[in-house]
């Protein structure tokens, strides 16, 4: 486990290298924040997709060897994006596209890893681990930028966070010629993302042909949400240190490592949100409740400009931990709530592919906004509005779940829609 989860902070180490580094990236050269902002798009659209073409293939191929391919991928696209960003936007797009995709090699096979080899308790327990290893990884790479800006400049980071993946690939082979072979099985996970004591939000009803077009239509609105919190999560994280610097005045190093309590931010919402889960009792009104608080940020900024450097950061930690919030529980633990299991994988995809979704449009779109406008205030308003909508959207998920209940009691029957039929 501890060595899945020095990969794992490897790939987001050579994955937000780019982002902790895009100021200074267009400070130094001169690139276009819409041209960064495309090139920040690519990563993300080809880690979105990418993630369909090698979960298919870690359930065929010794996913050890997929992860052995990633990091020499990663590591080779780090190396060059200082080459690409000064070639012009065309190849950085190109780098960072392929760099989007060696790390949509990461993910799927580690869960392979997981399922094949540890019981249900573990696999929960890897599952976690390897998220902290994660945004550890994040405050990782916005110190390792601005360390590498006061040192020399910001290709420095590139280069460190490269060798670290080369020295990682060579610590990986090694670690993995000493275990056994992974059987390459058609099975899914064992039942680690699925709590069967807990109410079901969405149960099975194999009996009601209808139930799968009412799920669906519950399931709706949940996806343009997740898309709405997609953009403002990566949006914001993409943003941040730019942000910080064009409000607040601050320069490209203290920007970068002013934003790196995010993560901090992050894991005490993840916390928190599960406890507020359980308090409201299912994972969409906790959800509802996370839009609410960053709609509220989102207001503040926006009705001051930002403001003072406090409490303006504490707003845009606040927001982004809300994000973060929302995502645990729809995108991870609201599949589960599918009972028995039957259709988890094929919503998870579903959901997992809706955030990067909006990530896409808001890497790209905040930078057009704040081009066009000449400012973040308009990019404040915007927040607002997309955190509005996704509010709505939950609520009508609510309205249309509630309403197929009280039909389905009418009618005598005790099953609740869901995909299955």
């Amino acid at each position: 486990m501890a060595l899945c989860c020095a990969v794992y902070f490897t790939s987001y180490l050579t994955r937000k290298c780019y982002e902790a580094s895009i100021l200074a990236i267009c400070d130094d050269t001169g690139l276009a924040r819409t041209a960064a902002g495309l090139a920040g798009t690519a990563t993300v659209a080809f880690y979105g997709g990418g993630q369909l073409v090698t979960g298919w293939l870690a359930d065929r191929i010794d996913p050890r060897r997929i992860v052995f391919a990633a990091l020499l991928l990663t590591a080779a696209c780090n190396a060059a994006i200082p080459a690409a960003a000064s070639a012009g936007t065309p190849w950085l797009v190109a780098v960072n596209a392929t760099n989007g995709f060696a790390q949509a090699m990461f993910w799927p096979p580690l869960v392979k890893i997981f399922a094949e080899s540890l019981a249900a308790e573990r696999y929960k327990g890897a599952v976690f681990a390897v998220n902290v290893a994660a945004n550890a990884a994040i405050v990782a790479v916005f110190a390792l930028v601005a360390a590498s800006i006061r040192l020399a400049n910001w290709r420095l980071s590139f280069a460190l966070a490269a060798a670290i993946a080369i020295a990682m690939a060579a610590i990986w082979w090694r670690g993995c010629n000493r275990r056994q072979p992974i059987s390459i099985s058609r099975t899914r996970p064992r039942t680690a993302s699925i709590d069967s004591t807990r109410p079901q939000s969405i149960a099975l009803d194999r009996n009601r042909p209808h139930s799968t077009a009412l799920a669906a239509a519950m399931l709706l609105p949940v996806v343009l949400a997740i898309v709405c919190m997609g953009a403002m999560r990566d949006g914001i994280e993409t943003w941040a240190p730019t942000i910080v610097k064009d409000v607040y005045g601050l320069g490209a190093s203290g920007s970068t490592l002013s934003v790196a309590i995010l993560p901090f931010f992050a894991v005490a919402s993840m916390a928190a949100a599960r406890k507020l889960r359980a308090a409201l009792g299912d994972e969409t009104r906790a959800a509802l409740a996370l839009f609410g608080i960053g709609l509220v940020c989102s207001v503040a900024l926006h009705s001051t400009g930002g403001a003072a450097l406090f409490p303006g950061l504490p707003l845009f930690a606040l927001l982004s931990a809300s994000m973060h919030g929302a995502n645990l529980m729809l995108v991870c633990e609201l599949p589960g709530t599918f009972a028995g299991g039957k259709r988890v994988g094929t919503v998870s995809g579903i959901l997992n592919a809706a955030v990067y979704a909006g990530a896409s449009l808001s890497i790209y779109g905040f930078a057009a906004i704040h081009a066009r406008n000449g400012g973040w205030t308009a990019a404040f308003a915007v927040w607002v509005a997309v955190l509005a909508v996704g509010i709505a959207l939950l609520g009508l998920s609510r309205r249309i779940s509630r309403g197929a209940q009280r039909a389905m009691s009418g009618s005598g029957s005790t099953g609740t829609p869901s995909l299955s039929s």
